[in-house]
């Protein structure tokens, strides 16, 4: 029989803890693994949720499950704060500077080994301003980790265990001396070696940052999916976590998720395969390295035009909204984005396309017209109107457009002038469909089309 996935968070927070030779009351493992799970489960959460846990967990490896199932329960901006048994853990740590800034605690006892432990792997210090873009989420988590197994587990497997965590800070480049983030955290690993009385052998040093460097890929693994409708899929859960707007559906406006859009977009073009995955010392071996790096180059470049071919689309619709009475909810537009609901769609109203136009054997445009691996809450899984504007421009020509969205939103053309750069025909169309969707705005854009066709 199934179970749930406080049940499987539980079982492995207690198979790792028996692994590693320790004892913990059955209570005190059902209040942790209960914490985990809830912190895993707040309501702003869309991928880092318990199944990210469960499925990055190693049944094997007591290491990595308790890095699994410790390595995002603090997250802070999303989850609008800490939960009130996170708070409890980790108030003495924490304080908060002139600026409002949240800032790492001074004056922390020397004999507090989980606080120091943590600060050293991570390399920060006392006083240090905690930015949520340069570690301050998995260092929080390690924190809590570390507060509640020290003196329970060994020394050296909290040394394996915490650099898994600092590992998973995401998409660092290498310092201005080529040093990776892995030989990075090897040097701090050597200092620790020596500031704590480990006595480990440089070997383990360097199995440790291997343990780090494995667990760290397993958590940005859909980079390299086969299949990129999967990495999409992923890509998507991202969304609402950092745009509470798009948590509403039905009721985010168009300049909402066009935003949304924008900004994935801006992060994922400047993101390079060498800062998604890592290697260390034969971790992962060349060969399957080379291959997620291959994969997360195939995925990116199909990405980056994916979400080019929907900002097009969000920003046409914009201009459509702002030329006839201002922004409003994308679901006024586009119509229902429950594909389950009783309402209809813009795609019901959008004209054939015809065949000459049609791409062939294309991938975005399977992407756009069957969709994504999975549903979304937020937004369809499918994209007809974006599928209908790429069948019209093309790849090339929707890249062009792309380029001449930035100057509609940094308002430096008018809608009705963005518009005016579009095919004739295309824009008609779909004119012709948002009156039919939104009859409120049909007279203002009735008036629209015959300015654009004077």
């Amino acid at each position: 029989m199934a179970r749930g996935t406080i049940h499987q968070t539980i079982d492995l927070l207690q198979r790792a803890i028996t692994q590693l030779g320790a004892e913990l009351p059955p209570g005190q493992v059902e209040k942790i693994g209960v914490m985990v799970n809830k912190a895993m489960s707040v309501q702003g959460r869309t991928f880092h949720t318990p199944e990210h846990v469960l499925a990055l967990a190693d049944r094997s490896n007591p290491h990595i499950t308790l890095a699994a199932l410790f390595h995002d329960i603090v997250y802070f901006h999303v989850d609008e704060g800490f939960l009130p048994e996170i708070k409890e853990i980790l108030e003495p740590y924490l304080s908060t500077n002139a600026a409002g800034d949240l800032t790492i605690s001074q004056g922390i006892s020397r004999k507090d080994r989980a606080f120091w432990g943590t600060c050293a792997v991570f390399g920060f210090n006392p006083g240090d301003v905690l930015n949520p873009f340069s570690g301050m989420n998995e260092f929080l988590s390690a924190l809590v980790m570390n507060t509640l197994l020290v003196g329970l587990l060994k020394d050296q497997d909290l040394f394996i265990t915490t650099p898994c965590i600092e590992a998973t800070i995401p998409f660092r480049p290498t310092t201005p001396e080529g040093k990776s983030p892995a030989e990075v955290l090897a040097e701090r690993l050597k200092r620790i070696n020596v500031q704590f009385e480990l006595s480990l052998p440089e070997s383990g040093i360097d199995t440790s940052v291997q343990c780090a460097v494995q667990f760290a890929n397993r958590d940005v693994m859909n980079f390299a999916e086969e299949d990129v409708a999967r990495f999409l899929d992923n890509t998507w859960k991202l969304l609402p976590e950092t745009n509470p707007a798009l948590r509403h559906q039905g009721i985010y406006t168009i300049g909402h998720y066009r935003h949304a859009l924008q900004k994935m977009l801006g992060f994922l073009t400047g993101l390079e395969p060498q800062r998604v995955f890592s290697q260390y010392k034969g971790e992962p071996s060349d060969e399957k390295y080379q291959r997620l790096l291959a994969g997360a180059d195939r995925n990116l470049k199909t990405a980056r035009d994916y979400l080019g071919i929907k900002l097009v689309t969000a920003v046409i619709l914009e201009a459509f909204a702002m030329a006839t009475g201002g922004d409003a909810p994308i679901s006024l537009f586009l119509g229902d984005l429950d594909p389950h609901g009783p309402g209809g769609n813009i795609e019901d109203y959008l004209p054939e396309v015809s065949k000459d136009k049609k791409p062939k054997d294309d991938r975005l445009f399977a992407l756009l017209s069957e969709g994504r691996a999975n549903e979304s809450y937020f937004d369809l899984k499918n994209s007809p109107l974006s599928c209908f504007i790429y069948q019209h421009l093309g790849i090339e020509e929707c890249r062009v457009v792309k380029s001449k969205t930035e100057e509609l939103i940094a308002g430096s053309i008018s809608p009705e002038g963005f518009l005016a750069g579009l095919p004739r025909e295309m824009v008609s169309a779909v004119a012709s469909a948002i009156g039919t969707m939104a009859w409120t705005r049909k007279a203002a854009l009735d008036s629209l089309m015959a300015r654009l066709r004077s």
